[in-house]
Parts: structure tokens; sequence; C-alpha cells
């Protein structure tokens, strides 16, 4: 089904067409969204990730890889999953003809060791970076898998809670 629906937003990006809504949003009025996802573990991931990049509404920053998994059976099968999630969210963006169009940061490697100890990742590392920039315009992280990245972001920047809503 829902490549039916990606095949059929490609082929009318082809006609230029695709999303081409009979309203527009201003920018002013869109919203910045990062969407952290583990794609490809229960079916309606991929839904999720083309309904946050189709929705005129969002300023999609950036899709961010989670991956959850804390005993070490569940780890080895993390880092496995890790490359199936980064490679479906490729799929679904290139399905939709937008190859390339939004970045894929990579999340925390594994879950917390405590509530203390944040993970140094590249998606907490965004996800301050966006929370920090001056803009007026709310910041959205729309969480589809384990928190471990917002969690890391928090505890490494705490007044980041202020700047964004999960």
């Amino acid at each position: 089904m829902l490549l039916s629906i990606i095949r059929t937003s490609v082929l009318y990006k082809e006609e230029n067409i695709m999303w081409n809504y009979a309203y527009t949003v201003p920018e002013n009025k869109k919203v910045r969204v990062i969407v952290h996802t583990d794609c490809k573990n229960e079916a309606d991931d991929q839904y999720a990730v083309a309904h946050h990049l189709m929705t005129p509404r969002f300023d999609v920053k950036a899709l961010l890889r989670v991956i959850s998994g804390k005993t070490r059976s569940k780890l080895r099968r993390a880092w496995y999953c890790a490359g199936k999630v980064i490679d479906e969210i490729i799929k679904v963006m290139e399905l939709m003809g937008l190859k390339n169009q939004y970045p894929v940061k990579l999340g925390a490697p594994r879950a917390l060791e405590d509530e203390n100890t944040p993970i140094d990742s590249e998606g907490a590392r965004f996800i301050i970076e966006e929370a920090m920039k001056e803009d007026k315009r709310p910041l959205y992280i729309a969480c589809q898998g384990a928190i471990t990245d917002v969690a890391s972001a928090l505890l490494m920047k705490p007044e980041i809670a202020e700047r964004m809503t999960v």
C-alpha cells in the first residue's frame, strides 16, 4: 500500500504537481520538525516518515536514525538494525523523489546507561543546534522510537527544554 502511495506521489512529481496543494502555508506559520525514527521497526514507520515529508506546514530539518536495545543480545541486533533503519529512511525518500533533500543524522548507538550520563551522538548534537537557533517558529521533535537522543540532548544542554516540544 505504501509503495503504491509513494509511486503515485512520484508520478505527480514528474508532472510537477506533487504536493501542489490548493493552499500554501506562509513561512512564518510553518513549524520546524525533527523526525526521530526507527523506520522499519514497525509496519507504520514508513507511513509516518512519508507523512512528515509531505505535510506542507512542516519544515523538516532532519531525520534522526534511532535504535534501541540495552542488553547484549539486543545490542547485537540493534547494530544490525541501525544500518537497516538508515537504508529504509533513504529508500522512502528515494521512492518519494526526495533523494538527498533532507539530512539523515545518526542517533545514539545504544541505550543510556543511567539517567545522568548522556550519549554524545550526531543526533543529540543536531537537536541542540536546532533548538538553540534564533527562530521564532516552534521546534517539534516527532519521536517514533527510543528517545535516547532527546534525553541525551537535554542532559547535555538542559536549557533546550524550553525551546522545543517533544
